[in-house]
This record gives C-alpha cells, structure tokens and sequence, in this order.
C-alpha cells in the first residue's frame, strides 16, 4: 500500500464545458457575461470582523488498483466534525475523464496511476474532487482485504453479475447478481474485478453495493476500532477513525458518456458535473475546497424544504437540486462555491428570508447589483457581521428565488430572452465539465 504526504494545494483548472443541456436556468445566462464577476470587488475589502472557522473534517482517498495497475475503485472520505469518529465516503467513478482544460484528451482517471503514478493520481483525484486530500492510499487487492479484515462479512446486493478477465483474456463470473455474503478477501476481489466488456457504469454499480454494505456493517461504529480523539496523523488512523463512527455513503456522482470529437478513441470515458461534486464537498468538507476558478468564492445557504419548493410549482426540484442550481450559475460564470449550507447561519433570524440576501463587506456598485439580480432576480444587500475562510461573499437563498426559477422554466419553455427576442437558452445547471 503506497501512502502520501500530506498536503495543501490549490489548483489552478480551467473548467472546460463537454456539454451543456437545457433544463430551466435563466435565460438571461445565455448571454451574460462569464466573466461578469471576474472585475467585482465585493468582499475584498481589509474589514476586520469576527470569523466563524469551518469545522474540522480530514479528508482522505481510497484509490484501489489491481495487477495491471489501473485504478478499478475510489472513495474520498470525509471525517465526521466534533467527534471525528465516521464520516462520509464519496464515490468517484473511475471512468471520469481527468482533462483540465478543452485542450486535454479526455482520458479515464482510471489509466492516472500508470501514466502519472502516485502524484498524478492524487493531483487528478482532487482535481476531480475539488477537495485537499490530507491522506490517501493506493491499495493492491491484498491491502483492500487487510483494510477491510475489522469490519467483517459484509452483506451485499449487486445489481449486476461481478465479472472478471484475466491477465490473458479468460473472463468469468465471480458472483451472480443479487444478495451475497463477502469475507474482507472477497470484498477486495469485487473492488478489483475487471471486465472489458462491461462498460464502467456497471462496474460501479457493484463496487457502490461493496460501499453501500460497509457502511451498514459499520453501524454506529466499530467498538474494536482504535480511534482516539487526537487527530490522525496518517491513512491507518485516518481509516480507523472514519470506521470508528457512522458512515454515510454518497453514490450519486455519475459521469456522462462523452462522444463525436471529445473521445476520437472510443474510450469508456465521461464528464462529471461539477456542480454536483461541489454540492456535495463544499457541504461535508469547507475547510478543504480547492477555489479553481479566477473569480471570487461563495458560501450558499439554502433552508429551503423540499415541501416548499414542490409548493412554488417546481415539481422536478428538490431543496437540493436548487442549491445546485445556484452553484452551477456561478460556476458557469467562473466563480468558486467553497461552502453550502442547509442551515441559515449568518442571518441573525435564522430563518429563510422572503427575499434573498447577499452579505459582503464593500458597497455593491450598480453594474454588480445588476449581475447579483441576473443571478437570483430580487436581492438584499447587507454587510455580514461574520467571516468564514476563504469566503467572498455569502448568499443565503429567499423564497424569491423560487419565483425566478420558476420564470425562468417558463421561460426556457417558450425559448426567449425576458425581452420576447429569440435566443438558445444556455442551462449551467445542467451542465457537464472535465475538470
């Protein structure tokens, strides 16, 4: 098992779009600017004010690999706040393209340990998974088996058969679709198994039930696990710290198959949305965001419930997907989102407001509250009485933004500008990037 130092980089990427579908985002982002924020000096300003620090949460990397070196299975894993103990595991698929710019091939993260080694692994993993990663481990099928031998027989359900092709071209079936008992060993044997003929999609299907069942067996956490108060200080006590709590698992970061002039190779690679994996990181780790983009960083709070949102006549979006709505706009326009929050925390009410307010530290010039009302139609400005890291300018979401999405659907239905001009509507929410 081949571990890395720890360490803290910021990356600097270019986001580069594979492609963007119409799904209900403003029509006015068609044609805004992607640089509309990029001159901004909101939130810059040298203002001492008191900072509200992101909690702990080490993160970490699982990166599996069998005999051919290629990498078959990752997991980054998040550690619980306050008792350190369990924490979220967040499943990359292996087939998601490493490119960081148009420029680069689309190529499988999966062939990075061959091509780059330990230190292009790690670069694409946290390039894809826009966090730090503290500790990580490259793990052969018999480190897999040790790692696993303290959680015991794991009790899982594969929705598809678990096949095999050896090194010379014989294939077979390892285990049947459907329920399945696994020893430590067996475990490790599913998350290496390889099959060219099966595409990564049902691959990962499988290694996700292997995740899945962990964290079960895990329970409330391993009596047996020696995971101390003290912060870990390498993998090993990463891992037995993370299995010493709750484990969340989180199993919905997919790829889109990406074709034509993007993968001239045919390869069984794909885009992951961005906006997706920064939902998901920027909720469970803050304090580890990597800020790619050239423009300033967000933190999103939206206390929403989804019974609101149904109620407002958005029968496709949940509490959730309105978040990552509000994070693909600003990514679409190259900014950062370094912290979501479901909970409304800077607002001293700690409710959600009618209308949405925008906290900064500088006087909002007119041009920028324009670009702040392109984004989320009607807008509060106020100075925050809070800082937290590496955050420009917070928004925590009213209930006028779901007046603006959904006039935005209707909108995009009919496909024209607010104006009644003609126009190709351009959707970040659902857009797929190479990162």
């Amino acid at each position: 098992m081949t571990a890395l130092d720890s360490r803290r980089r910021k990356r600097t990427l270019t986001a580069a779009m594979a492609g963007v579908v119409v799904l209900g985002a403003a029509p006015v982002l068609g044609y805004f600017g992607a640089d509309v924020l990029r001159n901004s000096k909101a939130g810059t300003e040298a203002v001492t004010i008191p900072e509200v620090p992101f909690p702990s949460t080490p993160t970490a990397v699982l990166a599996v690999v069998n005999d051919q070196q290629d990498v078959t299975a990752l997991a980054v894993m998040i550690l619980a706040p306050g008792t350190g103990r369990g924490g979220t595991l967040v499943s990359i698929p292996t087939n998601a393209s490493r490119a960081q710019t148009m420029d680069d091939l689309n190529v499988p993260v999966a062939a990075s340990f061959v091509t780059g080694g330990a230190e292009g692994l790690l670069g694409d993993v946290e390039s894809l998974s826009s966090v730090t990663l503290n500790f990580n481990a490259i793990a052969t099928e018999a480190d897999v088996a040790t790692l696993l031998e303290p959680v015991g027989p794991l009790a899982v359900i594969f929705p598809n058969p678990v096949t095999n092709t050896d090194v010379e071209g014989a294939g077979s079936t390892l285990f049947p679709a459907g329920p399945a008992t696994l020893s430590a060993a067996q475990a490790a044997r599913v998350l290496t198994a390889i099959d060219p003929t099966q595409p990564e999609t049902g691959r990962l299907a499988n290694v996700r039930s292997v995740w899945t069942a962990l964290a079960a067996t895990v329970g409330s956490g391993l009596a047996t696990t020696n995971a101390a108060a003290a912060a870990p200080t390498n993998f090993n006590e990463f891992l037995a710290r993370f299995l010493g709590g709750p484990v969340q698992v989180y199993n919905d970061l997919n790829t889109v198959a990406l074709t034509g002039a993007a993968n001239p190779e045919r390869l069984d690679v794909g885009s992951l949305d961005r906006a997706s994996v920064v939902f998901v990181m920027a909720a469970v780790a803050p304090g580890a965001m990597i800020a790619p983009n050239p423009n300033l960083s967000f933190r999103i709070e939206n206390g929403l419930t989804d019974a609101e949102v149904a109620a407002a006549g958005l029968a496709s979006y949940t509490s959730a997907s309105l978040s990552r709505d509000v994070i693909a706009r600003l990514i679409f326009l190259q900014s950062n989102v370094v912290s979501v929050s479901a909970e409304i925390a800077t607002l001293s009410t700690k409710v959600v407001p009618d209308k949405t307010i925008v906290f900064t530290l500088n006087e909002v010039q007119p041009a920028e509250e324009k670009d702040f009302v392109a984004l989320y139609g009607p807008v509060e400005f106020r100075r925050p009485a809070v800082a937290y890291p590496l955050v420009d300018i917070v928004v925590v979401i009213g209930r006028s933004y779901l007046a603006e999405v959904k006039k935005n659907l209707d909108a995009s239905a009919v496909g024209s500008t607010p104006d009644g001009t003609a126009t190709t509507v351009v959707d970040p929410s659902a857009a797929t990037v190479s990162s």
